[in-house]
């Protein structure tokens, strides 16, 4: 059974990496599992690739635990850090 790879097809709005023009940028497959992204002004082509491969999530304070909260087993535990105590009164230096 052959796989028939459709054409290119302009993709809108997109902004090419190199000459920064806009509405310039094809894409197109080349396997089953590879497609290119091409500008057409320029010539800048970029294999993009449809594998299952696990990319690791950069660490944000949205996938993180709250402090006070029990880490993941595959997260390191949270810790408050104090830089000034708020109950200190500190001495007046100005007069």
């Amino acid at each position: 059974m052959a796989t028939e790879f459709k054409p290119r097809r302009f993709i809108a709005g997109a902004v090419c990496p190199k000459c920064a023009e806009m509405d310039k940028t094809v894409m197109y497959r080349v396997s089953e599992v590879e497609q290119v992204r091409e500008c057409i002004r320029c010539g800048f082509k970029e294999s993009i690739r449809d594998d299952d491969v696990a990319v690791n999530e950069p660490p944000t304070r949205v996938n993180q635990p709250r402090a006070g909260e029990a880490p993941l087993a595959h997260e390191d535990e949270v810790r408050v850090v104090s830089i000034l105590d708020p109950k200190a009164k500190p001495e007046r230096r100005d007069h």
